[in-house]
């Protein structure tokens, strides 16, 4: 059988798909910076150096689909000079990487599947716009991010590769967002920041495992898919609904602007402000989401998070 090569699988969604892929029997080799042990075996992991510009040429042995997931949280750290290069070299160096192994190597590749993010459409609020995949890019810092990501992922397009690009909304799983706000919600703790009127486009992580598994077995399928859930919440909504899967209330305000901006510098931005993002074309093609409401999906988490 042909293997999936999976770039990036050691984060927080890529665990996650290298399990739900390995269970349901595909081969697949994953590049990681570090040693690891793999518990399945149809799971072999190889080591990958971006810096260095280095992989292990075995990792694309039989390999005909690549799914990169590359990249350095976004979130984790202010937006620095430094750190900036950092979060676009993280994403474009990888893809630039990967292309090169596989044209010098005359790798066929017959599927390249992406990230991307709704922050493509730049960091707006408004009720009077919903953006789809045809929807101009932003011209803010991540609007500039998620350009020069795609575009490097156009890459493989040159070489007759299925190209797939993903925008993805915040992932709500055993991880990222849901893991550092969870806690503050069981104490009672509003997390809603600044008007709380911002949108924040999300999907659940089992619905992107599926569709990851849709796209692959759906190989006429090609182009940019916005990969996030049906319901528009904005950042009121998710507090509440968060202390509300916890059968908690909260009466504290919102966290106010000017103190988001003095904590975060320019990546306030990312926070304060918030778009709504359409669906409609994945679902046009067949993919049906499983988890559309906000709070059924975190009711189902806080229910997976206390059994494990």
């Amino acid at each position: 059988m042909n293997r999936i090569l999976i770039a990036g699988g050691t984060g927080f969604v890529g665990q996650k798909l290298v399990q739900f892929l390995a269970e349901n029997d595909f081969n697949l080799s994953v590049l990681t910076r570090k040693n690891i042990q793999s518990s399945f075996k149809n799971v072999q992991y190889y080591k990958w150096d971006i810096i260095r510009e280095e992989i292990d040429l075995s990792a694309f042995d039989n390999v005909d689909t690549i799914i990169n997931l590359t990249g350095v949280n976004i979130g984790e750290k202010r937006w620095t000079r430094k750190r900036k290069k950092e979060i676009i070299d993280s994403r474009v160096n990888a893809i630039q990487l990967l292309y090169k192994y596989v044209v010098n190597y005359k790798i066929p590749i017959h599927t390249f599947i992406s990230s991307s993010a709704v922050g493509f459409y730049g960091a707006v609020t408004s009720e009077d716009v919903i953006f789809d995949e045809g929807s101009p890019n932003g011209n803010d810092f991540l609007g500039m991010v998620c350009r020069e990501w795609e575009i490097s992922a156009q890459l493989f397009a040159e070489i007759k590769s299925r190209v797939i690009i993903l925008r993805k909304g915040i992932v709500l799983g055993k991880g990222g967002v849901y893991q550092k706000m969870a806690p503050l919600a069981k104490w009672g703790i509003n997390t809603s920041l600044g008007s709380g009127q911002q949108y924040m486009p999300w999907i659940d992580i089992n619905d992107l495992i599926q569709l990851y598994s849709f796209l692959l077995e759906n190989r006429n399928l090609e182009g940019v898919f916005n990969a996030v859930s049906t319901e528009h919440i904005t950042m009121n909504d998710f507090s509440k609904s968060l202390l509300r899967s916890f059968n908690r209330k909260s009466f504290l305000p919102n966290i106010p602007a000017f103190i988001v901006r003095a904590l975060f510098g320019e990546m306030a931005l990312m926070l304060l402000e918030g778009t709504r993002v359409s669906n409609e074309k994945i679902k046009d093609v067949g993919f049906c989401f499983q988890n559309e409401y906000l709070l059924e999906s975190l009711t189902k988490l806080k229910r997976r998070v206390r059994n494990d």
